[in-house]
């Protein structure tokens, strides 16, 4: 198959689908979260046994990255990219047949979940086969601006389509339809190869231990671990911050602040849509203002994820200015970090192996979302409210800011090996 070679402007539509299939894959995602509570009556399950329907998901997800890089760096991007899609479609398709079970439905969120791991997997080798290092930090905050805007359409849609259809088998049936789409725009425009970039991201300021810059070699650098538990954090402020806020706004009180699913929908457009922009903003803040160094924004947006804690202050929930407000602060703070991080890790690592540690990295950190939702599930069902679900958010965002002080621009050799 014959090189694109001086075809540059092809990286566009390479980036499209990637753009295309995320923001699918997180529309699925979060399609269950503005109608949890409807889920939750029809299948009759308590609300936070409900919530391990999303707790399910975020597992599977930590699951299959640490292997999706694996697919993605030995297969190619089409395969990882049309693979994950399957996963997330398929079960969408099967709803309406399955789902007045929460056994098959559960199991469905499993498969859906793996969808992640695989298309999320084909932001590194994107970034370091199809565009210069200069670049990095524009294409990747595109690429994980995909979540915020898939998620933004799914919280908004969803209980829209609740409403028009009576069923919310029939709602997450519909939302799985661009999905399809996204398969065939994977299929059709991720087939040529990359323009020759390899050498030229290969000169990029990575210092992996051991002259091979081997998978094993680079998974014993200090920097990796502290990566990994940096978006350990990360993912449990995001997943949290996506699929348990949105129940929160719509729960009946005293559990939640009673606003019905219609209006957390609405609200909930706040978290989401901010982050489309704030993930724009961020990747032009690693390229332009903060010259490479991950550590700024890894920071900036920890402290704000943090703030969350203040949509539970009567203040703040009794007024729908102020929380539609506050929302737009908070929504802001992950995203923002999402371009310099992965960014850093395509700059960073061998191209051959960029896939398995973008794997490698949002894996493992991803347990933080499942460890999140599942613990603030938990805590849902033992003291009636949200009040602790929603305040680890903050505890893990500060822990985050901690553990971001450390990150280095370069890797460092690992000891002695």
């Amino acid at each position: 198959m014959a090189t694109v070679e001086g075809n540059s402007s092809y990286r566009w539509l390479v980036l499209l689908a990637g753009c295309m299939a995320i923001c699918s894959i997180y529309m699925d995602m979060i399609a269950y979260a503005p109608i949890l509570g409807d889920i939750a009556k029809d299948l009759r399950i308590e609300m936070g046994a409900a919530t391990n329907l999303m707790m399910g998901f975020v597992l599977s997800v930590a699951c299959v990255l640490i292997w999706g890089g694996v697919v993605c760096d030995k297969f190619g991007i089409t395969t990882a990219l049309v693979l994950g899609l399957l996963c997330s479609t398929v079960p969408t398709a099967l709803i309406p047949l399955i789902g007045n079970n929460f056994g098959a439905v559960m199991v469905a969120r499993l498969v859906q979940g793996a969808s992640v791991g695989f298309v999320f997997a084909t932001i590194g080798p994107i970034l370091a086969l199809w565009f210069h290092p200069r670049e990095h930090g524009m294409a990747s905050g595109l690429l994980i601006g995909s979540i915020s805007l898939g998620c933004a359409i799914g919280v908004f849609v969803s209980p829209a389509i609740l409403g028009m259809t009576g069923s919310w088998q029939k709602t997450i049936f519909t939302l799985g339809i661009p999905g399809w789409v996204a398969i065939l725009l994977a299929a059709i425009a991720t087939r040529k190869n990359p323009p020759a970039l390899a050498a030229t991201n290969a000169g990029a300021p990575a210092e992996i231990p051991a002259a091979t810059g081997s998978f094993a070699s680079a998974v014993a650098s200090p920097i990796t671990w502290l990566g990994s538990l940096i978006v350990f954090c990360n993912a449990w402020a995001m997943y949290g911050l996506y699929n348990l806020v949105p129940p929160y706004l719509a729960a009946e009180a005293p559990m939640g602040l009673g606003l019905g699913p219609a209006m957390s929908g609405k609200l909930s457009i706040a978290v989401t849509i901010i982050g489309l922009f704030a993930t724009i903003f961020g990747g032009l803040f690693f390229d332009k203002i903060a010259k490479g160094n991950s550590r700024i924004a890894a920071i900036i947006g920890f402290l704000i994820s943090a703030c969350v804690i203040v949509i539970l202050l009567p203040a703040v929930s009794k007024s729908i200015v102020v929380l539609a407000l506050s929302l737009l602060v908070v929504g802001w703070g992950i995203p923002f970090m999402g371009p310099s991080l992965s960014a850093f890790i395509a700059m960073n690592y061998p191209p051959q192996i960029v896939g398995r540690m973008i794997g490698w990295w949002f894996g493992f950190g991803t347990f933080g979302g499942a460890a999140g939702l599942y613990l603030g599930g938990m805590s849902i069902s033992k003291s009636g409210n949200f009040y602790l679900a929603i305040g680890m958010i903050s505890i893990a965002s500060i822990i985050g800011v901690l553990l971001s002080i450390f990150l280095k621009s370069k890797l460092q050799p690992a000891a002695a090996q």
